[in-house]
């Protein structure tokens, strides 16, 4: 007779979920985002080299706004400061108020584009301006898909459940 053999379930070490991300610690999420988001800032600043000089002759032509020359180039280094800050709290500190900022910029750039479509239609604003809004809008939100995936979502801190003492 042959002997029957017990099956024995093989003990596996427990993980912590953190040990699931890349070699620089960030899951492979956060690094996309980084890439989309990055990508998205980069294709703003071509569209601002794009605008500057029109926007700046719609600034000198307005007697209101004449006065105003530094004007533009301050809201370029805010957005730059602001977005750049943002890309650092999220994807180098796993920031999850930042994360929220993020994603509510990106909603409400969506809102300004469908708002922008329909100045396009009565022919207002250029078709290049427009795709270029589009790229930068599909990177964007791209960018901010990546924020919500199981990785990304261990990145912040969220789902995770306090740990148990083995006692």
């Amino acid at each position: 007779m042959s002997e029957r053999r017990k099956k024995t379930a093989t003990p596996v070490a427990k993980k912590s979920p953190l040990a699931y991300f890349g070699a620089d610690g960030r899951p492979p999420s956060i690094v996309r985002f980084e890439r989309l988001y990055l990508a998205s800032f980069v294709m703003s600043l071509i569209g601002w080299a794009f605008s500057w000089q029109q926007t700046a002759d719609r600034l000198a032509i307005d007697p209101k706004t004449a006065s105003y020359t530094w004007l533009l180039p301050a809201a370029l280094l805010l957005s730059c400061a602001i977005t750049l800050a943002l890309w650092y709290l999220v994807a180098r500190q796993a920031s999850l108020a930042a994360k929220w900022v993020v994603t509510i910029l990106t909603g409400l750039a969506a809102v300004r584009f469908a708002i922008n479509l329909m100045v396009v239609a009565k022919g207002k604003v250029p078709v290049t301006a427009l795709l270029l809004s589009a790229a930068i809008l599909i990177l964007s939100v791209a960018a901010v898909v990546h924020l919500f995936r199981p990785d990304a979502q261990l990145w912040f801190g969220e789902g995770l459940e306090p740990e148990e003492d083995d006692a």
